[in-house]
């Protein structure tokens, strides 16, 4: 189909010419025609008349009709757009409407795992609190076996301490008592001889136990005046004046019966004042043999929270550069142990890894036993 911008237009020239022409041989007829007019002329007149009208309509008819078909062709091109601009909405609509579905769908699905997020929460839930149960347990479990070791190994120091205390409080009174005995022997053979001693008074059993390396000196028979703190009463004796013989220089084995009266209050006091007040746990670590057969070292400090206890030395993962921390038993007791030492283990004690414990300085550790030791910073 032609545009109406392309449509050839009718000249409208030849049609004028034609009814200029008809219109001519009308008159033409007229005027040669005699008077009155015969039907002929009449007719032709007529004919030329009627012909010229057409020939001056026709272009005007044909101009109407093309302004007609470029009016219908706007129209209907108009009509194109229209449709076309409604094709391009419906599908925009359509894309839409399929958006639209989608979303309606994410939507519907969103909702569906929002429904399921409280069960899963609660899956999740279960799980971390089967989790933390099974790591109470252990942790039960392993404090558990903790405690039972240290029960142990507290049952054996008890023990050992005891059987300690027990052998050097034997050792302890017996010495004692072998002192006493030897003070007493001396305080009596350091006595001068009287002429006549009261009936009531008794010699003095010499006890069993002396020491045979110890040996009462002899008494020195020639004073004759007692000493001051002697509370009995001796009968006077006259003696005839007697030249007295020069005494000879004390030797230096009779020294001791001049120190030994003293010896009872300066040796046996401080033998019982060291096994009333100090015991063998605070003189030495306390040390005993594991029962699992590993080398362990207990240790009380309290360092404060947030503080941590370092071991250095010279052993199995020991240094002296670089500490290795001990493990956190409980308030104020650390634990550090190895199943690999072979020989004595040298060690030093840091807080941090920076303070060194210089109360305890440098210990050591045997191989196989149980070691309990007290850091102060």
């Amino acid at each position: 189909m032609m545009l109406p911008d392309q449509t050839p237009k009718l000249p409208k020239w030849p049609f004028l010419v034609a009814d200029a022409a008809l219109l001519a041989a009308a008159w033409l007829i007229a005027v040669d025609a005699a008077q009155p007019l015969p039907v002929e002329a009449v007719a032709g007149i007529v004919v030329c008349v009627v012909c010229a009208a057409i020939a001056g309509a026709i272009p005007f008819l044909t101009d109407y009709a093309r302004r007609q078909d470029e009016a219908l062709d706007t129209r209907q091109r108009s009509l194109e757009a229209l449709a076309r601009h409604a094709t391009a909405a419906a599908e925009q609509i359509s894309i839409a409407a399929i958006g639209l579905r989608e979303t309606a769908d994410s939507a519907q699905k969103s909702l569906g795992q929002a429904g399921q997020l409280p069960l899963s929460l609660q899956d999740r839930l279960a799980e971390f609190a089967a989790a933390a149960a099974r790591s109470r347990a252990e942790d039960h479990r392993a404090l558990e076996a903790d405690l039972a070791a240290l029960r142990t190994a507290l049952s054996e120091q008890l023990t050992s301490a005891f059987a300690k205390a027990s052998a050097d409080r034997f050792s302890f009174a017996k010495v004692a008592a072998e002192l006493s005995a030897v003070a007493k022997i001396v305080r009596t053979s350091a006595e001068p001889a009287r002429p006549a001693a009261p009936p009531a008074v008794k010699a003095e059993p010499v006890p069993e136990a002396l020491p045979p390396s110890v040996e009462p000196p002899k008494a020195d028979l020639s004073a004759e005046v007692p000493p001051s703190g002697t509370t009995e009463e001796t009968p006077a004796v006259i003696k005839p004046p007697r030249k007295r013989a020069p005494r000879k220089p004390v030797a230096a084995s009779e020294e001791p019966a001049k120190v030994l009266p003293n010896l009872e209050l300066e040796s046996a006091a401080p033998a019982a004042s060291e096994f009333t007040q100090s015991s063998p746990d605070e003189v030495s670590p306390a040390s005993s043999l594991s029962a699992d057969g590993a080398t362990r070292l207990l240790v009380t400090a309290y360092i404060g929270i947030g503080n941590r206890l370092f071991i250095r030395g010279e052993g199995p993962g020991l240094s002296w550069e670089k500490g290795v921390p001990l493990q956190f038993v409980s308030i104020g007791k650390w634990r550090w142990d190895t199943s690999e030492a072979a020989g004595l283990i040298a060690f030093k004690l840091y807080k941090n890894d920076e303070i060194e414990c210089t109360a305890l300085g440098t210990a050591t550790l045997e191989p196989g036993r149980q070691q309990e030791v007290t850091a102060a910073f």
